[in-house]
């Protein structure tokens, strides 16, 4: 499978985790490649005018994973905008992962729910999704469950996903 890995992060938290998904992936037999989505300068949280210098083509992906790090409680600016200028996912298996710095319920469930939105209404299947926080106790062993969730859900599911396996 061929699946592609478009995440924009600011700091490298989101970058972090992609890169570890995208490591998972290839040594699990399958084409993995990881784009950033990048603005023009340094973006704002809520920025609406956020000009995009790097937009990411997903066509040539089976699969793709939508990264973001939480802002205000909701997606980066620069992922909200390059999510809305994406015209089709049809018929693409999507996962969406979010990195964040608060506890479970502050700003991530709000930034999956907004992602998993956006890539349905554009015709994805979203198979999965998670996020993880960026706390420093216990970090590691949240990335690494995230990314087994996420390799999980892209090429290892047969049921439809089911987000209480996530802990």
């Amino acid at each position: 499978m061929n699946i592609g890995i478009v995440v924009h992060s600011q700091t490298g938290h989101t970058l972090a985790v992609a890169v570890m998904l995208k490591e998972r992936l290839l040594a699990a037999g399958h084409a993995a490649t990881l784009e950033q989505v990048e603005a023009s300068g340094r973006a704002k949280p809520g920025a609406a005018n956020v000009q995009l210098r790097y937009k990411p083509g997903i066509d040539a992906y089976d699969a793709l994973v939508f990264g973001s790090p939480v802002w205000g409680g909701a997606m980066s600016s620069p992922m909200t905008i390059y999510l809305a200028q994406v015209t089709s996912l049809q018929g693409k298996k999507v996962a969406c992962l979010a990195t964040h710095i608060f506890p479970p319920g502050l700003g991530a469930n709000q930034t999956i729910g907004q992602m998993k939105e956006i890539c349905e209404s554009k015709g994805a299947i979203v198979c999965g999704s998670g996020s993880v926080s960026w706390f420093p106790v216990g970090r590691k062993r949240r990335v690494a469950e995230l990314v087994d969730n996420l390799t999980w859900a892209l090429v290892d599911r047969v049921e439809p996903y089911n987000e209480s396996r996530q802990q």
